[in-house]
């Protein structure tokens, strides 16, 4: 089973040894500055655990999406600098990992090394092996500790594990420890949240909790997309055409589990000053109005099927929640969650930020760092990352 995966606390000898921990510190960054560092505090307990038992940190991981390119507004200096403040101790940063002079001069130092964006080199998202390698000289141990990017088989995910005795972190377990949870038994009534949008990567999810949970509440795009398919005014809304195809099998939209918003709030525009009203589920959406979170019958709806459950699990915010006034649904199922008893997940990138902001995190049971590796795993897909530390057993 994936938890039994060593981690940290298997490693005998931690004093004086190099640990590569790769990281997930794809935050957001506006104007240079970090506004949410959920991950980057996620990160924390790890390098403490290294640090405290006289490791060496070196920390790897990425920034957006450069496609193998340098682009300086996506530079990982922000965020040693906060990982900095964070642990209270320097951190060096390291430009260009593969420059022998500097990995000479620093390979051995006790000093915490953050190194620059790996997706700026393509090596990295082709998983090459010999890029691989050359990283590796960098430490004597691997540990991962980037669960949000276990399910891309990348370089500094995979590759590196045939060149260094390979763990995973505290966080990373702690990740599949939820998950198995909801894998092995959950208990019921098992109500899962979906929203956001990215509609075709939550199919295989969507499938797999009508089959498995007693409840299936969309929201957002996702509830956007199956609108529009029902023939059903969207106005200028978000929809996914793509997935029309997969939405006609079988008897999807029949299925007595899915239940989708009974009304909307809608506005002209995507301001957050535009003005909103609310209106039944299929009435006229005009061309040029937008469908923006779910409405208040919704909320209660929800609710009223929460309410008895044991299981919980959410990802996908149910509007565009990062907007204040159309963050009611959002907020209004985050309260009411906080004060369930029941097991509760939440997770995904989006949702994490957007429930971080109106500070809704507290009163969950697991909040997640990943979003398509929660998806994939929980559609039971395997996890290259995983998989490549399981072979390292």
């Amino acid at each position: 089973m994936d938890i039994m995966l060593k981690t940290l606390s298997h490693i005998s000898q931690l004093k004086k040894r190099c640990v590569i921990v790769r990281a997930d510190c794809d935050v957001a960054i506006r104007q240079g500055r970090i506004t949410d560092d959920f991950r980057i505090r996620a990160l924390l307990p790890t390098l403490r655990f290294i640090l405290r038992r006289g490791g060496f940190v070196r920390i790897v991981s990425y920034l957006g999406r450069p496609g193998g390119r340098v682009h300086e507004e996506l530079s990982m200096r922000p965020i040693a600098r906060r990982l900095a403040q964070l642990l209270n101790r320097k951190v060096v940063f390291i430009a260009n990992p593969f420059d022998s002079a500097v990995r000479r001069r620093l390979r051995d130092t006790n000093q915490i090394l953050f190194f620059e964006n790996i997706r700026f080199w393509p090596e990295e998202e082709k998983n090459d092996p010999k890029f691989a390698r050359a990283f590796a000289q960098w430490g004597d141990i691997f540990v991962n500790e980037a669960f949000a990017n276990t399910h891309r088989a990348h370089a500094l995910v995979v590759a590196i594990t045939r060149f260094l005795p390979s763990f995973a972190g505290l966080q990373l377990m702690r990740e599949i420890e939820a998950l198995a949870h909801i894998h092995r038994n959950p208990k019921r009534p098992f109500v899962a949240i979906v929203g956001g949008a990215k509609i075709e990567t939550k199919l295989p999810l969507i499938w797999k909790f009508l089959h498995e949970a007693d409840h299936v509440l969309i929201g957002g795009a996702l509830a956007n997309t199956i609108f529009a398919y029902q023939k059903k005014d969207v106005g200028a809304s978000v929809i996914d055409h793509h997935v029309y195809a997969a939405l006609g099998k079988g008897k999807f939209l029949k299925n007595k589990k899915l239940i989708l918003p009974s009304d909307l709030v809608i506005a002209p525009s995507l301001h957050a000053d535009a003005p909103i009203h609310v209106i039944a589920t299929g009435q006229p959406v005009n061309q040029d109005e937008y469908i923006v979170d779910i409405g208040p019958k919704s909320q209660k709806q929800f609710t009223a099927i929460l309410k008895d459950a044991k299981t919980v699990v959410w990802n996908g915010p149910l509007g565009l929640a990062e907007i204040r006034q159309f963050a009611g649904g959002t907020k209004t199922i985050a309260h009411f969650l906080r004060t369930l008893k029941a097991f509760k997940m939440v997770g995904g990138g989006d949702t994490v930020a957007i429930l971080n902001r109106y500070n809704l995190l507290k009163g969950f049971s697991h909040v997640s760092t990943g979003g398509g590796a929660m998806l994939e795993y929980l559609a039971g897909k395997k996890l290259p990352g995983i998989e490549a530390l399981k072979r390292r057993n």
